[in-house]
């Protein structure tokens, strides 16, 4: 007679289980940056400097007189920002 009163879980190949791990393996390292005592992620510090850069760019594209030949400013800024934004992290933390 077959007791049924107690199922056993089906066993799972030790590959599941590491497989389940692997994505873990980049959380050791996470770049930040120290202001005044206080530690920051370095990817809040590079939006922040992407934007601002945006926002020159942008004021010396008008001085020039040139943003009306651009084209459509809702693909062009956010555009530039994430160039902006991607150079910053590239110059200040792709050693």
């Amino acid at each position: 007679m077959l007791d049924t009163s107690t199922p056993t879980p089906p066993r799972r190949p030790p590959s599941c289980r590491f497989g389940a791990l692997l994505p873990i393996a980049g959380c050791g390292f996470a770049p930040s940056v120290n202001i005044l005592g206080s530690f920051f992620p370095a990817w809040l510090l590079c939006i922040v400097i992407g934007v601002v850069l945006t926002i020159v760019s942008l004021r010396v594209l008008q001085a020039m007189e040139l943003a009306p030949h651009l084209g459509p400013p809702a693909l062009v800024y956010p555009c530039l920002a994430a160039f902006w934004i991607f150079a910053t992290w590239l110059v200040v933390f792709g050693s």
